[in-house]
């Protein structure tokens, strides 16, 4: 059996998050949005059993997480161009 790492879930040296579903990992934002809207649809609809309800809330977990990377991939970008438009007007 493995260990986890400390690290496990937070974003790798790329951005990535560590342990998603390849799948989810390869979305772009709005689609990992559009699939978290349609999970949490199908799960207020009151249809779904315990199992099902468990993978969902895994797949929504997972979902979020990416998504949550990639804002805060975008929002360290525009950091480091405001920072790089603030060096070259001082220049």
């Amino acid at each position: 059996m493995t260990k986890k790492k400390a690290s496990d879930g937070a974003a790798g040296a790329e951005g990535a998050v560590v342990g998603l579903d390849p799948a989810i990992a390869a979305m772009t934002y709005e689609q990992a949005v559009k699939a978290l809207e349609e999970l949490v649809a199908s799960i207020e609809q009151g249809e779904v059993g315990l199992e099902e309800s468990l993978a969902s809330y895994r797949r929504g977990e997972q979902l979020l997480r990416h998504c949550k990377s990639l804002l805060d991939r975008a929002e360290t970008t525009v950091r480091q161009l405001s920072v790089a438009e603030l060096e070259q007007g001082n220049s």
